[in-house]
């Protein structure tokens, strides 16, 4: 998922501040968390736009899109304030791909929910590595998610574990802390998308 290449089609928008133009920052429960990670920043973006495109699709009875490059014309919405342009757009595809599946399936809009449950008791002094591990633990959690051990989509963060943290300080507990906030929180975003996309539910689900 996260390893396609988003096109540069896709327009960042012209505006004079991001903070005003982008309602998304301040959603009440998941603001936190977008402020703070450019690939959930950008995945919520992705998510939206996939969306609208599945439902549209589903109800022209267009058949499913399995590429990210069968998708034109979308609005990234990305400012430098955000963060790393490749890390936002990177969350951009993953939401883009989850938002879609869910709207041609005929699912409800989960973004909004799902980022506030991982955005719960997330503490502003802990975001050095927080993107880091946030999108680390998304690349796993989808692989995971979508493996046929996996018999739920939803985890709780909390008991998500993060033991591959690096750095070049050794015991550097502050750090380690702020990746693997991020990488517990991202594993279970991933890990709900990875078990949703099973290409089995997602032709079942779409055929309904």
């Amino acid at each position: 998922m996260a390893r396609l290449l988003l096109p540069l089609f896709l327009a960042a928008g012209l505006a004079v501040s991001a903070q005003t133009q982008d309602p998304h920052l301040s959603e009440s429960g998941s603001a936190v968390v977008l402020s703070h990670s450019a690939f959930a920043h950008g995945y919520r973006h992705g998510y939206e736009e996939g969306y609208h495109v599945g439902n549209a699709d589903i109800s022209l009875g267009t058949s499913p899109r399995p590429k990210i490059k069968d998708f034109r014309g979308l609005k990234l919405g990305y400012f430098p304030q955000f963060g790393p342009r490749n890390v936002f757009e990177r969350g951009f595809q993953a939401g883009l791909k989850a938002g879609y599946g869910d709207g041609y399936s005929g699912r409800l809009f989960r973004a909004v929910d799902t980022l506030r449950s991982i955005s719960a008791s997330l503490e502003d002094s802990r975001f050095t590595h927080f993107d880091d591990g946030f999108f680390s633990g998304y690349n796993e959690g989808f692989d995971r998610g979508g493996s046929d051990q996996s018999s739920t989509a939803q985890v709780d963060f909390h008991f998500v574990g993060c033991t591959n943290f690096r750095t070049e300080k050794q015991h550097d507990l502050p750090a380690e802390d702020s990746y693997c906030e991020g990488y517990r929180r991202g594993f279970a975003l991933g890990h709900a998308d990875g078990f949703l996309l099973r290409p089995e539910g997602g032709q079942l689900e779409a055929s309904k």
